[in-house]
């Protein structure tokens, strides 16, 4: 093994312009519950459910499932190292491949109604109560053809609404969480300039782009005020591969260097959606190395990329949905892989965890001078501005390895955790860098 050490600064911005916000956000327990995907249709009631699954811990004692959570809680219990969400628990026990993950969700989506989870029905009916969409007397005007998202009677429904999935409930809800347009409005006013992408690792983000387009089209009676936005409907679809190259596709074009996917993405305007690899994420264990690519250039004064995901969690490598790439504009504006011990430097800057916990607190919701949203993207940016004034000191760290069996590498000690890689038969260069 060889070992290469090359320290830099990054330099210090003095920028008094704001920079661009490029803000990229999940799908599921990000800013929506339910999904109306044809074949895949999860009803806000199972959409909670499921929620609730992965805010609430627990673990195994003798082959026995122990709760240790009385209420929902977004990160792992004090004191409780060895414990893991309900759904990380079962996700363990039934999936094999993805195929598996049916049966995975037939349980998730019935959690309150079966043991164990009845004690957590509760936190279920108020978190349904805060989604209620409240109709108004007359409201044929905005109520429109969205064929999606009809109710059992055909009947028109007005944008970014539901059905309750149990037929005796008439009530309609949101789909998309009415703060996530809130906060677009309110950027809007502010005159920023910004763009979004959805970054999932699922299949419906055109279901996403069509819920959102009426809104944006002005065609909904609480954001008529919202100034038109672009959407591009070409989705594009991150490849990742065992050599660690990733590419993106997108927009009839093809590029196969991070440093264009970061020109790229710098390009984008209005609203987008980037599907990445779940495939390759799962071969990997889950690791955060091979989740989400963010591209993080500390020197770039006109961008400040920010991603919002539920899954980001920063006391398990194999926890956390999103991979930190740095770049290092010293060698060849390579992107590096962060190390997964300096994500929390990051952690309000550009990695943030949304907690639907609060964003459904009805008591919340009833705060009209406020946006979830919106309130972490401006503490998003304060923080990145200390970060770039601290003028932290970054690491680059080259490991070269020839392999001809399958073996653990260690990455780093301060990790206290392995990856696992498969037999290659060729000699594999891997790069870290960490922040001091």
């Amino acid at each position: 093994m060889t070992n290469s050490n090359d320290t830099i600064k990054f330099n210090k911005i003095e920028s008094k312009k704001q920079r661009k916000l490029v803000l990229q956000f999940d799908q599921h327990n990000t800013i929506q519950v339910a999904c109306t995907l044809p074949g895949r249709h999860i009803t806000v009631e199972e959409g909670l459910n499921h929620f609730l699954t992965s805010a609430v811990w627990g673990k195994e004692v003798d082959n026995e499932w122990v709760w240790i959570s009385e209420a929902p809680e977004l990160n792992r219990p004090p004191n409780e190292p060895n414990s893991m969400t309900y759904f990380k628990y079962l996700e363990k026990r039934l999936v094999g491949t993805p195929s598996d993950r049916a049966e995975l969700k037939k349980k998730t989506c019935r959690f309150v109604y079966d043991e164990p989870g009845t004690r957590y029905k509760p936190f279920f009916d108020l978190y349904l109560q805060s989604l209620t969409y409240n109709r108004i007397d007359d409201s044929s005007h905005d109520e429109i053809d969205t064929p999606n998202y009809y109710n059992s009677n055909r009947n028109k429904l007005p944008p970014n609404t539901i059905p309750a999935g149990d037929p005796s409930n008439t009530s309609l809800y949101h789909l998309i969480l009415p703060e996530f347009f809130d906060m677009i409005r309110r950027l809007q006013k502010e005159k920023r300039q910004f763009s979004i992408i959805l970054r999932t690792m699922g299949i419906d983000s055109q279901n996403f782009l069509d819920t959102i387009r009426p809104i944006m089209e002005g065609k909904h009676r609480d954001f008529c005020d919202i100034e038109p936005i672009k959407i591009n409907a070409n989705i594009g679809h991150i490849k990742r591969d065992k050599n660690d190259q990733i590419i993106l596709q997108m927009d009839g074009e093809t590029f196969e260097t991070e440093e264009k996917i970061y020109e790229k993405i710098n390009s984008l305007e209005g609203i987008n959606a980037i599907r990445d690899d779940f495939a390759y994420w799962q071969e990997n264990n889950y690791e955060c190395y091979s989740a989400k690519p963010l591209w993080i250039n500390l020197n770039d004064q006109n961008n400040h990329h920010i991603i919002f995901d539920d899954n980001i969690r920063l006391d398990s490598i194999d926890d956390c949905i999103v991979n930190i790439r740095l770049n290092n504009h010293y060698s060849q504006n390579e992107y590096i892989n962060l190390d997964f011990g300096s994500y929390n430097l990051f952690k309000f800057s550009s990695i943030l965890q949304p907690n639907l916990i609060e964003l459904l607190n009805p008591h919340l919701k009833n705060d009209s001078t406020k946006n979830y949203y919106y309130e972490m993207i401006k503490t998003a940016e304060k923080k990145y501005e200390i970060l770039l004034q601290e003028r932290k000191k970054i690491n680059f760290l080259k490991y070269e390895l020839d392999k001809k069996t399958i073996k653990d590498i260690e990455l780093n000690d301060s990790l206290k955790a392995k990856m696992k890689k498969e037999d290659t038969q060729k000699s594999l260069k891997s790069k870290l860098c960490f922040i001091v």
